[in-house]
């Protein structure tokens, strides 16, 4: 973590550890989020439907088929965050039986809402600009042949290595986490305080999600599980629910919101650990991993930061002095 960044333990992490003390069984375990993928692919299923019949529908009005694709776009950004955020906030809600609805939930989605639709104006741009260059990709899904069949583990893969060290890469350059300790300040994380700031998604766009494009070409409908197992990561991630935490076991693959609260933690040992967003072993390779050795959750935020005041704070603040 950037050294100007002074953490301290918090004492207590209120109620939601006491009912995350006991390990979850794998049964259980292996129901309760097949249920919940199943429910997040039906609601994005929908959501892609409201986008084609958005884009259309303002297409047919006349305007560039790129304002329509822009539109198109932005109503699925939108609408994925409301209806995500809607999925697990019940769930976390639902545990803090249903009270302070507007405290949890409001300022995390006006600041996810504002930086997803700069981000989704810079995605449309860029692949507009790009476009013109009529480049084309390394691979095509029709060539793969039988290594189809593995595209959607190596996609995986590939796409959990660069996070990796992308997500590093914000912690250890001064000038990056000044734009990564936006989300970092976070104080009782849950779906909709998932956010960071606008310029950081627009260097993931940069560096994983245009290169991928170029990489591959047709490859949908051999990864639309996975889309859809990214998208809702970054939520369940920051969920402070321990019902949806996962078995010990399997947190030696895979990250869940417990690991992941260890990498927004104050206490000062867990600097710089549990990068992965995705697989966990990437930590473990290169000697980052602090495997949780109990079922709560750490107190979290960055003390001494001062906290943002409103969106034209969230909009300025990485590049103002104070930073």
């Amino acid at each position: 973590m950037n050294s100007a960044a002074k953490f301290g333990e918090r004492e207590g992490v209120g109620c939601r550890n006491e009912a995350a003390r006991k390990p979850r069984p794998l049964g259980l375990f292996l129901i309760t989020f097949a249920l919940l993928l199943v429910a997040a692919e039906g609601v994005l299923r929908g959501v892609a439907r409201v986008q084609d019949a958005v884009g259309l529908a303002i297409f047919n009005l006349g305007v560039s088929f790129e304002a329509a694709s822009f539109a198109a776009a932005l109503t699925n950004a939108i609408l994925s965050l409301l209806a995500l955020v809607a999925l697990f906030g019940f769930l976390e809600w639902r545990q803090m039986k249903f009270v302070n609805f507007r405290e949890r939930y409001a300022e995390g989605l006006i600041y996810a809402s504002i930086g997803l639709s700069i981000a989704t104006l810079l995605q449309a741009v860029a692949f507009v600009w790009l476009h013109q260059f009529e480049i084309e990709p390394v691979l095509r899904a029709d060539d793969l042949g039988p290594l189809l069949v593995l595209f959607p583990i190596l996609y995986m893969i590939v796409i959990g290595f660069f996070e990796y060290w992308l997500h590093r890469a914000l912690h250890d350059i001064p000038l990056l986490w000044r734009l990564h300790a936006i989300h970092h300040q976070i104080e009782e994380m849950n779906a909709a305080r998932s956010y960071s700031h606008w310029a950081q998604d627009a260097l993931y766009l940069a560096v994983i999600t245009v290169p991928l494009v170029f990489l591959i070409k047709s490859p949908q409908q051999h990864i639309v599980l996975l889309t859809t197992l990214y998208l809702i990561s970054n939520y369940y991630m920051h969920t402070d629910n321990p019902a949806m935490s996962f078995p010990p076991a399997l947190r030696h693959v895979l990250a869940d919101n417990i690991y992941h609260h260890y990498h927004h933690s104050r206490a000062i040992e867990h600097w710089g650990r549990n990068y992965c967003s995705f697989f966990s072993f990437y930590d473990r390779m290169f000697g980052t991993q602090h495997m949780p050795t109990d079922e709560t959750f750490r107190a979290t935020g960055i003390d001494g930061y001062r906290p943002l005041n409103g969106w034209r704070d969230y909009l300025v603040r990485p590049f103002t002095r104070k930073g």
